[in-house]
């Protein structure tokens, strides 16, 4: 069908209805007949959708791939296509073998899949075939949602890996790594929804949404990464410990307080407060290069330095991914005004 643009006269229909008549090439070809139901959605940007119902019904019908794998097969790369297929939105996967039986190797490799996929079930297993449903309902969720469910998981991540350091103990880390996993379950939740909502609806923003989900993710990689080389440098904690412990908490509300301000710039679309997000991050990573150049004559060895650095390190990859987060949502923000912005007001 070539693109049809016309423009038609509003009609008045009764007392306060109004109405507008459909073009015929389109009718035609999409078959609408009378009696007939239309879907229609109002975009954030005033403009309507209309999709006849039947058409609506075919787009969301369930959607299947299949991988053909053999003994060969890697089980990282088994993996990564699994994941890929879960995120851009297929709800059947069916893993094949061309040999006689799947590997125990790959069957292992696709059940833990199926552990961090939120949704996904195995449900058919044969000698050489696995199917793995996905029961994610998008109704049941929204961007935005999920981004706050991130948002939550992050604070109770630091709030763990700080409580560590402050009582000198192993045992908080094991919830931050625990908590990590949960992270990269929604984070992978998060990416299926934006890529489904604009299959179904062309729904806007979904660069700036995966932008935003990865760099929370990235946040949460981070946390992740400090709590491991606490764990794994011998004494470590309690040098960070007699160090920095006083400061962290500092930081932590400092932390705990930009999220807080990134969630509010997005329920309110105001790009005064997403903007103080992005200063705030900045603000904690001057902080942290200051935590840091305080510590420094407090260090009794080179060793003893060297590590607690790479915790500092991981600390400032945390802060920048913060301040990316704080931009994007920024960028949403102002997108979501339509080219109208008010900016004439103080802080």
């Amino acid at each position: 069908m070539s693109k049809v643009v016309e423009t038609r006269k509003v009609q008045k229909f009764g007392k306060s209805t109004l109405m507008v008549s459909l073009p015929s090439e389109w009718v035609k070809f999409v078959d609408l007949r009378p009696s007939d139901l239309v879907v229609m959605e109002v975009r954030d940007d005033g403009s309507l959708i209309i999709v006849p119902q039947k058409l609506a019904e075919k787009g969301v019908r369930e959607r299947e791939a299949k991988i053909i794998v053999s003994k060969n097969t890697s089980e990282a790369l088994l993996q990564r296509t699994i994941y890929t297929l879960y995120i851009v939105g297929y709800d059947k996967i069916a893993i094949e073998c061309s040999d006689e039986f799947l590997p125990p190797q790959l069957i292992s490799s696709i059940r833990a899949m199926v552990r961090m996929l939120i949704g996904s079930e195995i449900i058919e297993q044969a000698g050489n075939r696995i199917v793995i449903q996905n029961f994610v309902d998008t109704e049941r969720y929204s961007v935005d949602s999920l981004v706050q469910r991130m948002v939550s998981t992050i604070k109770s991540m630091l709030e763990h890996l700080i409580a560590s350091i402050k009582e000198g103990s192993l045992e908080h880390l094991k919830e931050v790594t625990e908590l990590e996993f949960e992270m990269d379950r929604v984070h992978a939740l998060a990416i299926r929804y934006v890529y489904v909502l604009n299959m179904q609806k062309g729904s806007q923003f979904i660069t700036e949404y995966r932008v935003l989900i990865t760099t929370l993710e990235d946040i949460g990689d981070a946390l992740a990464q400090s709590a491991l080389i606490l764990s794994e440098k011998s004494g470590l904690i309690d040098v960070a410990k007699s160090i920095i412990s006083e400061r962290l908490e500092e930081l932590k509300m400092h932390l705990e307080y930009t999220l807080d301000i990134v969630l509010q710039a997005i329920v309110r679309e105001d790009p005064y407060i997403a903007s103080r997000a992005a200063d705030l991050a900045t603000e904690a990573m001057k902080f942290v290069s200051r935590l840091e150049a305080e510590a420094i004559p407090i260090y009794k060895s080179t060793d003893e330095y060297l590590h607690i650095k790479s915790f500092f390190e991981k600390f400032m990859v945390m802060c920048y991914s913060m301040q990316a987060t704080a931009e994007v949502v920024f960028d949403i923000v102002v997108s979501r005004k339509g080219g109208m912005l008010d900016i004439s007001k103080g802080f």
